[in-house]
């Protein structure tokens, strides 16, 4: 890995929301991430799992400076995002984009989908239009949408063809990076496929690279290059896909994997069941933030918290267990 090209890369990226509970109050913070290293490279899908709630939505959305990171670094091919000013962050957002976890309230309903796509160009200075609506076709030819979609309003559409529309405007500014938030966890079974599918021609196409943020632990495994689980703004373990699907070593991830389904229905699965609920960010555990559910937890996990390790080359987990 280390040889290919970096598109993105956040050191140490925390993102923290106040918490204004009133007059004299002690004033707290949600720790909606919490000290997150990750690096996507060129051509590449990465997944990134875990619970709702967990801050994979957050990390993504603070990745691509849509919200502004608490602390922590930025980089995108190779350009330090971190502070820069609107005006400045205004010439580079083509290089990267991001898709919606809802279509139809991503996208303008008084305005059409030729619209939409053309508004993008027009914003980054895209001049004549002519021009703007013959490259909106052609981005609609790309992602499966037909010439008479161009004046079709985002209600008369349906779910499928609306996330394809907002692809379509992702792509539409040849990003580098494009940050996919859920982006088929509202559709049919059979419409995801085909958007999965489009996402991995797209890749192979156009080298674009992908942060698959998704729960479901079989499309994640289908998709992705390599695979990162979150748990309560932490990132537990990352690996290769077929690494972390054959050799699961952090405790949560292991109960993640037993949750789903298998194919097969007369084979009998052991399934780990965790014990209590998600933590609330706002009064995260001391120690390891996993270890109140945690079936194998100890006393230095109580009071100590691990930091992620390479224990083989590209799989890194935060579990002094699976380290030991």
């Amino acid at each position: 890995m280390e040889d290919r090209k970096v598109v993105l890369k956040g050191e140490n990226i925390k993102k923290y929301f106040p918490v204004h509970s009133g007059l004299g109050k002690e004033k707290r913070f949600v720790k909606a991430v919490d000290g997150v290293d990750i690096t996507i490279y060129e051509g590449e899908i990465y997944g990134l799992v875990g619970e709702t709630g967990c801050g994979k939505s957050t990390l993504g959305r603070t990745l691509i400076r849509l919200t502004d990171p608490t602390a922590g670094r930025i980089q995108v091919m190779g350009q330090d995002i971190t502070d820069m000013s609107e005006k400045e962050l205004a010439k580079i957002r083509g290089t990267m984009q991001m898709v919606f976890q809802d279509p139809y309230t991503s996208l303008d309903p008084k305005q059409r989908a030729g619209e939409i796509l053309m508004e993008a160009l027009e914003i980054h200075g895209a001049r004549g239009k002519s021009d703007r609506m013959r490259t909106a076709m052609e981005i609609m030819k790309k992602v499966g949408l037909q010439p008479e979609h161009f004046y079709r309003y985002p209600h008369e559409f349906s779910g499928g063809q609306r996330q394809r529309v907002g692809l379509a405007r992702a792509l539409i500014l040849n990003p580098k990076i494009i940050v996919c938030d859920e982006p088929v966890s509202a559709l049919d079974v059979s419409i995801q496929a085909q958007i999965i599918n489009l996402l991995q021609e797209l890749r192979e196409k156009d080298n674009i690279s992908f942060l698959f943020i998704a729960h479901d632990m079989s499309v994640v495994k289908y998709i992705s290059d390599r695979v990162g689980v979150m748990y309560l703004g932490h990132l537990m373990e990352e690996a290769p896909a077929q690494e972390l699907f054959s050799n699961t070593l952090h405790p949560y991830a292991q109960a993640l994997l037993s949750a789903v389904p298998d194919p097969d229905p007369h084979k009998k699965k052991e399934r780990m069941t965790l014990v209590g609920e998600l933590p609330s960010p706002m009064y995260p555990p001391e120690g390891c933030v996993f270890h109140t559910r945690c079936p194998y937890a100890t006393e230095e996990c109580c009071v100590r918290a691990p930091q992620i390790q390479e224990v083989e080359p590209g799989h890194r987990v935060a579990c002094f267990r699976a380290v030991s």
